[in-house]
Order: C-alpha cells, then structure tokens, then sequence
C-alpha cells in the first residue's frame, strides 16, 4: 500500500514536472489556477477552491471581483483543462501519476496510472466502482460531459443548450488487490445500499430541479448564441460598444456578440499601417477571454486581425491563443508586424466546428488581446488563394475569382493616369488602376506550405497611349520576394509592350513569421505594379 507520504512526493512531484513543461509555456494564468488549486488541495483546503477565491489570490482581481460578470476563472479553467488533456496525451502519457480537472469543479484530482502485476484494467460503471471500493481513473481526462449538444439538433440556431448525459460514465479502474477481508464485505454491502439510496434521492431531486446547476458550469453555455446565425462568414470586430463597420472591400464587419471575459478597448483614430480598414484596429478586448463562433459544418479558414497600439516594446506584450482547444499559440504582435500601429494578421487553416457547432478561441494570458476576426469558407488541406489589386473596390473577373482591393501594402501611391483602352483587353478592370513608387507587401500567410505568387503588370503610361510614349528604358525596376530577387532590371514595356504581363513564382517558401513580403525598388523611374496573386501549391 502506497504511504501518505510517498504519494504526497508523487503528487508534488508531478506538479512541479507539469509547471515546468513546454507545453504551459507563457501561459501563467494557467500556471497559477494549477498551483493555487494544488496547493489548497495539499493543505487540506480543497472545500475553498471557489471562482471567487481562485479569481482574488490567483489572478490577482480585486476583491469586489462579481463572477456573474467577469468570466475569468471559468474562461481560464475550460482552457486548462484543455491544456492538461494535451500534456496526458503527449509529453506526459507515461507519466506515474496524472492531474485533471473535473468540468465545473475546481478540485484537482491526481489519478495513479500505475498496473499492478498480474492485473487487469476493468471497465466498469460508476456505481460497479464505488461498490468495489475500488479506486477509479478516467478514461479520458475530460468526461463525455464536457461536451455540449443543441437541444435542436442542429448545432446551429439553438439558443439553449444542455449537456449530453447517456448512461453511467466508463472509467478504468485498478483493484486495490485480489485478497479482501472477510469481514470488510459486509461493510462494503451495507456502503452498496446506503450509496444506492442516496444516488435515488439525488435522481429525483435533478430530476423535477432540471439540469440548470450543471448548465451552469458549463463555460461554453456562458456565451447565448446570437438570435441570427451570420450563415458561413464571420466578420466581427471584437470588443463590446464597437459599431458594425464596411470595409473597402464591401464586407460589413459586425459588432462584439461572441466572446465574453476579458476588458473591452478603445484608441483614438490614428493611422494603422499596412491596411486601408484602419477602423478595425481601433479597439479590442484584452486579458483572458473566450470565444465561440456558430457556423455551420464545415472546413474554414480562420484570419486574426492585430495592431498594437499601446507602444510597448518588441517582447514587451505576449498573445497567447488556442482555437478549438489545440496547441497554444505565442504571438509577440511588434515582432510579427514590424512595430507599433502596424497591422498584422495569422491564418489558420483546416478549421472544423467542435461538437457545438461553433468556433472556439482562448486567449489564455494576461497581455492577450484581439482587434478583429475573418472567419471564411475554406478549402481542405490548403489556404485560399489571395487576390489583390490596386484598385479601391472588389472586382471579380471573368472566371468567377473576387480580387480584393489593395491591402498588405506599405508605401507607393495609386497612378492618378487612367487607362482608357481597358475594356478592349480580357478582364480589364485588374488593369484600370496601378500602384505606383518604392512600395512592399507583406501577405499573410499558413504556415508549412509552399506558395506560387503571380504578379500582374501592364505598361499603361509608357505604352504609347495617351502616355509617355513608347521608350523601351523608361521604367526598370527591380523585385524581391522573402530576400531573394525575382525579377531583375525589369522593363514591362520591353518583354511585353502595352500588352497585359503575367510572371510567375513557384515554390515559394513563407518566411518565419508566415509571410510572403515583395518589394518593388526602382532603378529607373517608379516600379508599377497592377494585381497580386498568391496561391497554395
């Protein structure tokens, strides 16, 4: 028989091996809830583990903290129970001894995985555990009660939800031993009876109380549904009192009605680098938060919109953020833009619905914070392909694709000259307008793939059409793309004439921070540049 002292050095033990994993990482709100619930659980004080108590001496609110309205501790214990499902199934599988966290209580359990020799696991019904004394190991760390279901059925326009319960909960168990005491069973049977009576009285009572203490520390069902499902897009800002907004493109963003917790933002307007939309970087919610987005089944892509705007230094402001309860992902916003008031974005692909038929996002530090987010249609296994060009309106050509007006661009201008022979070349409208001067982008995009990028050109002003004439020479420039030149000395009017160009790029392989970055240097005169294309081989 394992000593009380022995298993507390275990217990112990792996606590602090958890702490110091990769996998916690810069997640100290996470850490903290762990190590405060833990260590009131080995000084006997596990009956005071409440969102109140866990809310002051953990994360430091203040002691007029109201868990009706600030959603911290839930929001933060759903994503640790998230994280310690990870580190069992990966870095910690083989570990002794395993931590979790049951749904809706704040009592750590620590559950043996030792076997012993000769043994076999049994799966068993609660109740078949309880009346063998013997000591229970969940099969997974998160119960099948942690998962929601519509009562509608469709996962989608259901306001109300409740947990799904069907039948007794299996759990793996080990025998204490083969060899019991004669005289411990009767024991055991009268424990049978007074444990089956007591489960009867408690059905009766949940059954005319319903099932509300239970909804109620559910923390996805702390977030209504909105009463209109936005059909297969999502464009929100995020942070409450922010009026709905249209951006360039025509696309109406809507207001903040999908996360909770956290401390909505505002900033004054300012300029916002990199984008023509600079209203949806002028406010946020910050700190530990949640979201979940109600879109139907499907494959999206998921882009999430930063800028910092309090002028904190590189490594100075840390995101953290899971979606869908996967791996946390850091992201230090001044690193990945490029400074301050410089609008940056990360795209995620491959994203499905969970069970509830919604899009989750935690952001699980104290410096996390979001300004906005594109939820898209998607396509399995890669990223949509992105269309831009220097136009101020969406344009959609002859093959059905929707090109973007200009974004991810840094410096240049628009060509105040006209193209007047547009509409005598196919799809024209790309080449109506053109971004002119010593410029650069900067295009978002997925991680691990490689990339072919299409760069449009016509010469419209050297071309002999009511332009500068037609002097091979008048317009050299030079192109890089991610520190490697592409083009070299590049005349338009020379390989092409006044005839639409297209040059292509294959195998491009993103930067570090998911980027594909093009710059236009002159030589001679301004580069010109009409349309972008960038697509996942």
């Amino acid at each position: 028989m394992e000593s009380t002292v022995s298993r507390f050095e275990a217990e112990r033990a792996e606590l602090d091996s958890l702490l110091n994993s990769e996998i916690f990482g810069r997640s100290s709100n996470l850490a903290r809830i762990l190590s405060f619930v833990c260590e009131q659980y080995f000084q006997g004080l596990e009956d005071e583990n409440k969102e109140y108590s866990i809310a002051v001496h953990a994360l430091g609110r203040s002691k007029d903290f109201d868990p009706q309205i600030d959603t911290i501790v839930r929001v933060t214990a759903h994503a640790l129970r998230k994280r310690l499902e990870q580190y069992y199934r990966t870095e910690g599988a083989e570990h002794a001894v395993h931590i979790y966290l049951p749904p809706g209580h704040y009592v750590p359990k620590f559950v043996r995985k030792t076997e012993l020799e000769g043994e076999k696991h049994q799966l068993v019904s609660r109740e078949e555990a309880e009346a063998a004394e013997i000591r229970a190991v969940p099969a997974d760390s998160i119960p099948a009660s942690e998962f929601l279901r519509a009562p509608g059925g469709n996962g989608i326009s259901a306001v109300a939800w409740e947990p799904i319960r069907e039948g007794p909960e299996p759990v793996i168990v080990e025998p204490v031993g083969r060899v019991r005491r004669r005289s411990r069973l009767w024991t055991i049977f009268a424990l049978v009876l007074f444990a089956l009576c007591a489960f009867a009285a408690v059905a009766m009572y949940i059954r005319i109380r319903g099932h509300n203490v239970e909804s109620k520390v559910q923390p996805q069902a702390m977030i209504p549904l909105p009463a209109i499902v936005p059909g297969d897009t999502v464009h929100a800002m995020v942070g409450e009192g922010r009026a709905p907004f249209m951006d360039r493109a025509g696309q109406t963003w809507g207001s903040d009605t999908f996360c909770t917790g956290g401390t909505s933002f505002s900033v004054p307007a300012r300029p916002i680098l990199g984008t023509f939309d600079t209203q949806l970087f002028l406010g946020g919610r910050s700190g530990l938060f949640h979201c979940a987005f109600p879109v139907p089944s499907g494959t999206y892509e998921v882009h999430l919109l930063f800028a910092e705007t309090t002028s904190v230094e590189e490594s100075g402001r840390m995101v953290d953020f899971s979606l869908n309860g996967g791996p946390t992902t850091g992201l230090d916003v001044v690193d990945d833009a490029g400074g301050n008031d410089i609008s940056t974005e990360k795209v995620f692909t491959d994203v499905h619905p969970e069970q509830d038929g919604r899009i989750h996002l935690d952001f699980t530090s104290s410096s996390s914070y979001l300004n906005a987010i594109d939820i898209l249609p998607g396509i399995p296994n890669r990223m949509l392909p992105v269309r831009i060009y220097a136009g101020e309106t969406s344009y959609r050509d002859s093959g059905g694709n929707v090109w973007l007006p200009n974004r991810y661009n840094f410096g240049g201008r628009e060509s105040h000259y006209k193209v007047v022979d547009a509409a005598s070349i196919p799809d024209g409208g790309l080449y109506t307008s053109q971004w002119i001067g010593h410029f650069h982008y900067v295009i978002p995009v997925v991680h691990g793939e490689k990339y072919t990028v299409k760069l449009h050109f016509r010469e419209s002003y050297f071309g002999g059409n009511d332009g500068g004439g037609s002097v091979v020479g008048s317009r050299v420039f030079d192109v890089w793309c991610n520190g490697a030149v592409i083009l070299k000395h590049f005349d338009i009017l020379q390989e092409a004439g006044s005839a639409p160009l297209t040059k292509t790029f294959p195998h491009i392989e993103p930067t570090g921070q998911d980027k594909v970055e093009l710059y236009f240097v002159p030589v001679v005169n301004y580069p010109s540049l009409n349309a972008i294309e960038v697509i996942a081989e």
